[in-house]
């Protein structure tokens, strides 16, 4: 809870509010708070972490970072509007609130652009995991990390020939990967014996896990314990304007008198995925950033942590994942243009388990299904596949959002990389594929 002495301390400073309590908003929050930048977060949940970033993947992966927009997918989002069980779902009655983000979505799957966003991708994402190893040993984290590199499982050589490509390509950008043949990867991943239709992998060691949930929480509270306050259980209204700038927040009142609403004024990082547009909105911004619907399965796998998989597992042509995590194993994937719906479908859950039971059939029977969590949660998608990380072109207001399926991986260099933008400073990595200015240029 805020302090009151602690708010007006800060008052009287230069403070920066933090819309959004997921991996961007703790991360910037804790960055921001690191530089001596009086800062508050807020958000809605009573937690950190409790709505995308609570069960996501767990990957920290920054050899994943093509988009989803890849070439032909056009055809594919097309097929699923009669296919309920299709990996990448688009329901029809969406499709009024996707006409101008789905355009841009579109246009930018041609070849040249998703080589493009791929390779910025790639940097961020390469450049933010090397920064998130460096914090977890500088602050001691505990958040089930692990190192075992991604098996990126491939089932025709068609699938071969396109992942080879992209992974030569960000090789040149220092990318390090193995081809395996069937072979190679059962004496890699032993647990993968019997698996059908799986003819070889690509092997990525520099691949990490970990829980995004005990990551925010940890460093929420490295943040509190540097000064940072925290908001939580308190939802933003609306952001306070005047003379055309940003210059706080509006918080929901609980007793619901509009005259004594509170406010709380300072420059704003607006970080709250999904819910960036609607507070943008206003001040005539339309960020290209719209909800996609993913699940995740969380089992306990204690009593078979000698025989589980021992690496990331991700079969890209199902958007579905197998993440060893601790002493759980965490299955995820499916993208579902739904608007903002966070229910958990059954038939959703058990096509996670089929994946599963397909892929290690020798496991499945040992795990106890009932039991296991499911969960949905909503990324948020940019149109292109870029997050926009920067100022916003609203005095006083500033972005850290649309990091769609790669928030955890991107988090902390995004984070680092808004601070020195904030500061003046230039970002170690080209900052300039993020823009929130070009961003919006290339959706008009």
């Amino acid at each position: 809870m805020l302090n009151v002495a602690q708010m007006k301390a800060s008052m009287t400073a230069d403070l920066t509010i933090i819309i959004g309590g997921g991996l961007l908003g703790v991360t910037s929050f804790y960055e921001l708070t690191a530089r001596d930048m009086p800062c508050v977060l807020i958000d809605a949940e009573p937690q950190v972490a409790r709505r995308t970033s609570y069960a996501n993947g767990g990957g920290l992966h920054p050899s994943l970072p093509d988009p989803w927009n890849n070439p032909g997918i056009g055809r594919h989002l097309f097929a699923s509007l009669f296919n309920p069980n299709a990996p990448m779902k688009l329901h029809a009655g969406q499709l009024p609130h996707l006409i101008g983000w789905g355009f841009s979505f579109l246009r930018h799957s041609a070849r040249r652009h998703y080589d493009a966003i791929t390779k910025a991708n790639f940097d961020l994402a390469e450049y933010s995991t090397r920064q998130t190893e460096a914090l977890q040993q500088f602050l001691n984290l505990d958040y089930a990390q692990a190192a075992p590199g991604t098996l990126k499982l491939l089932r025709s050589e068609a699938e071969r020939q396109e992942a080879l490509r992209l992974a030569d390509m960000l090789a040149a950008k220092g990318l390090d990967y193995e081809a395996l043949s069937h072979a190679d990867m059962l004496a890699r991943e032993p647990s993968l014996a019997a698996a059908k239709d799986i003819i070889g992998a690509l092997y990525f060691p520099g691949d990490g896990i970990g829980d995004a949930r005990l990551f925010c929480e940890s460093l929420a509270q490295a943040a509190v314990a540097r000064g940072g306050i925290m908001r939580l259980g308190t939802k933003v209204k609306g952001l306070l304007v005047e003379g055309g700038a940003v210059v706080g927040v509006r918080l929901v009142n609980p007793n619901g008198r509009q005259q004594d609403e509170e406010q709380i004024r300072g420059k704003v990082v607006l970080a709250a995925g999904v819910g960036a547009p609607q507070l943008a909105r206003p001040l005539g911004l339309n960020l290209p950033i719209r909800p996609a619907k993913g699940y995740s399965l969380t089992l306990d796998a204690r009593h078979l942590v000698a025989v589980r998989p021992q690496h990331l597992l991700v079969d890209p042509m199902q958007h579905i994942a197998i993440t060893p995590l601790g002493d759980r194993l965490r299955i995820l994937g499916m993208a579902e243009f739904a608007g903002f719906d966070t229910r958990v479908e059954p038939r959703r859950l058990r096509q996670l388990r089929g994946f599963f039971e397909r892929l290690l059939p020798d496991l499945a029977g040992r795990l106890d299904w009932q039991g296991g969590a499911g969960w949905a949660g909503l990324r948020p998608m940019s149109a292109d596949g870029r997050p926009l990380i920067g100022a916003s072109g609203v005095d006083g207001l500033w972005l850290n959002c649309g990091h769609g399926h790669l928030g955890w991986t991107k988090s902390v260099g995004s984070a680092r990389i808004l601070a020195d933008i904030m500061q003046g400073r230039a970002p170690e990595i080209e900052a300039a594929p993020f823009s929130p200015d070009a961003a919006l240029r290339r959706l008009r």
